[in-house]
């Protein structure tokens, strides 16, 4: 099998292709510079894709939430009149 070419390239070098489309859509949009109209498309439908894969490329962060188990039933109940006042305030 042939190996598939792959494309380095960093989102800083990015960065400033995407500032250069959308200039060249801002231009042509207030009629400053004259385009094709496949040409604008184009680079308008490749800027949102670039921006999309970046978007992609940024750093998940795992999310958890701090959950605690109370089995008291005493306890249980002082926490629900509590949650139930707070949401009353609330409203």
């Amino acid at each position: 099998m042939s190996k598939v070419q792959t494309t380095r390239i960093s989102n800083a070098q990015l960065k400033h292709l995407l500032k250069l489309a959308d200039t060249c859509c801002i231009k042509a949009e207030n009629g400053v510079w004259k385009l094709q109209p496949g040409t604008l498309d184009s680079i308008s439908k490749a800027a949102g894709h670039v921006r999309c894969e970046m978007e992609k490329q940024k750093r998940q962060r795992r999310r958890t939430m701090d959950i605690d188990w109370i089995t008291d039933p005493e306890q249980q109940m002082v926490l629900a009149r509590e949650v139930k006042e707070r949401q009353a305030n609330d409203r």
